[in-house]
């Protein structure tokens, strides 16, 4: 049995993966880190009863040494987890073109949404149901991060679905086939007279011409003012969301960015933009990029905020591609509103506070009259009319 083969190969090609990253000094070190991976593959070949994956051990010896920086938002993405990772970014995926949350009432996984032109839409899913099955395995909330893996896969194959019903009492059992959905990261609608409503739910590479589409098609209904609902949206892509705020305020800084040299990057927004009054939802849930948007706004006097305080993320994350399709995620630089803030740790705080009650907090999805937040904004909002 060759004990140092795995493990000094592991070792070896980190070696050579990260010495032009660090330099010499790391040499002593990894001699005392290869002794030791050997030390413990002995112990594992000699002892362990069960069956041995060298594939993930390999990749956890990255993950680990990744995480020993200490940060929350520094990771090592395996080729799998990278290629999904650009795939989410980049707002198109093949699948059946819902969206999912937990019901907290019932721990059960119910559609919130059915987008426009999928299979769902095509053999009749409707908001609401509960998907229960899905190739013929049970499904509860406890299985929420595995379900898009089940039901995912290449365009034109199929996918076995059940669905529950709740308003007939009766279980639908579908054969779906996959197809290319665009995900509508943005999603609008009429409000009331005069007022619209655009939610956000990530900054993906298609959602900036959502947005000014969503924006266009509002003000041809007459809107007059909007609420921007980002409640939940945990970020994404700074550029896009830029972008997004380029649309809506003045010429002006947008955001400035400082890394670990000091370095400062600022970018700032042309002297062309859409007036129209706007408040934003924010709570708790709402991060990062949402926190460059809708600080940016409120710095500017553009938008009051209304909701819980944000997040409070206030560092930016690149991405360096590895040579095997691997990844490292790294938070390279601290953001600063326009008022100079970095808002790590702190979060933004609306302009006015209101909460959702305990049993709004537990619905998988409220109704307007039952949301105060957005009541509250569409009071705020039609302030603004002129």
């Amino acid at each position: 049995m060759k004990k140092n083969s795995f493990f000094r190969g592991a070792a070896i090609g980190f070696l050579l993966s990260t010495i032009v990253l660090v330099g010499a000094g790391f040499i002593d070190k990894y001699y005392y880190v290869d002794k030791k991976l050997l030390a413990i593959e002995a112990v594992i070949n000699d002892y362990f009863v069960g069956e041995v994956n060298k594939d993930k051990m390999q990749e956890g010896i990255y993950k680990g040494f990744v995480a020993g920086v200490g940060d929350v938002y520094t990771n090592y993405y395996t080729s799998e987890e990278y290629a999904s990772f650009k795939e989410k970014s980049s707002g198109v995926y093949a699948g059946i073109g819902v969206q999912m949350t937990v019901d907290a009432t019932d721990n059960t996984i119910v559609v919130t949404e059915v987008f426009e032109n999928s299979p769902a839409k095509e053999v009749g899913i409707l908001p609401k149901d509960k998907i229960i099955k899905a190739e013929g395995q049970t499904i509860t909330g406890d299985d929420f991060e595995n379900v898009p893996k089940m039901i995912k896969g290449p365009p034109d194959t199929t996918v076995n679905v059940s669905v529950y019903r709740p308003s007939e009492q009766k279980v639908y059992d579908l054969v779906l086939t996959r197809k290319n959905i665009t995900y509508p990261s943005v999603s609008s609608r009429m409000l009331e007279k005069h007022i619209g409503y655009i939610k956000i739910t990530q900054f993906e590479e298609l959602t900036h011409e959502q947005f000014v589409k969503a924006l266009n098609d509002l003000e041809k209904e007459k809107a007059k003012g909007i609420v921007l609902d980002l409640r939940n949206n945990p970020g994404g892509l700074l550029q896009v969301t830029t972008k997004i705020v380029d649309e809506l305020i003045p010429k002006g800084l947008i955001v400035s960015t400082k890394d670990k040299n000091g370095k400062v990057e600022e970018i700032y927004a042309d002297d062309t933009y859409n007036a129209i009054p706007i408040v934003v939802l924010v709570n708790g849930d709402s991060a990062s990029a949402s926190e460059v948007l809708s600080g940016a706004l409120k710095d500017h006097k553009r938008a009051q905020l209304v909701g819980e305080t944000t997040f409070g993320k206030g560092v930016v994350q690149s991405i360096v591609p590895l040579t095997d399709g691997s990844a490292l995620k790294l938070t390279t630089a601290k953001y600063f509103t326009p008022s100079g803030v970095c808002i790590q740790g702190i979060g933004i705080e609306p302009n006015y506070k209101v909460s959702l009650t305990t049993n709004a907090l537990t619905k998988g999805k409220l109704e307007d009259k039952e949301d105060t937040q957005l009541q509250k904004a569409i009071e705020v909002v039609k302030k603004e009319i002129k």
